[in-house]
């Protein structure tokens, strides 16, 4: 991989299974969502996710890189519904966390990084940060590891 930094994504390249749950905006909270989420690299300088195959979620598509001059990771993410954003992130060893404040609301996702699974909490605030509302959880576990 020739940008350096992605190197510390190497563990998220894969096929994963996710289940989406815990979301306030589907008829019932207890309502569950599957699908497969697919992990690339692309031209050794970023990293491509796309969520699909599931009813009632969008596909959607995150971009990650970093930017040398700025040494920070964002994601540009963009779904079927035509919702684009742009992320900054923060990334240890155990976790990434996805946030943006922007004029329409805030959000943020907390990525929790295991060897074989993958977890993920959403929230969004519509206060400027004063009080987040849950938007869902996602698990992720892994069918296939990434290609060398």
């Amino acid at each position: 991989m020739k940008n350096k930094a992605l190197a510390a994504l190497e563990p998220l390249i894969g096929e994963w299974e996710y289940t989406m749950y815990n979301c306030w905006f589907l008829e019932s909270v207890d309502t569950e969502v599957k699908g497969f989420t697919t992990i690339e690299r692309l031209h050794d300088a970023f990293i491509v996710m796309r969520n699909s195959d599931a009813d009632k979620k969008p596909s959607d598509v995150w971009i990650i890189g970093y930017s040398d001059p700025q040494e920070k990771y964002q994601m540009f993410y963009y779904d079927q519904r035509g919702v684009a954003r742009i992320f900054n992130i923060d990334l240890d060893d155990e976790k990434m966390v996805f946030w943006r404040e922007d004029k329409d609301f805030y959000q943020r996702m907390i990525l929790e990084i295991k060897a074989d699974s993958l977890h993920t909490i959403a929230e969004a605030s519509d206060d400027k940060g004063k009080t987040w509302r849950k938007d869902l959880e996602m698990s992720y576990v892994k069918v296939k590891k990434g290609v060398e």
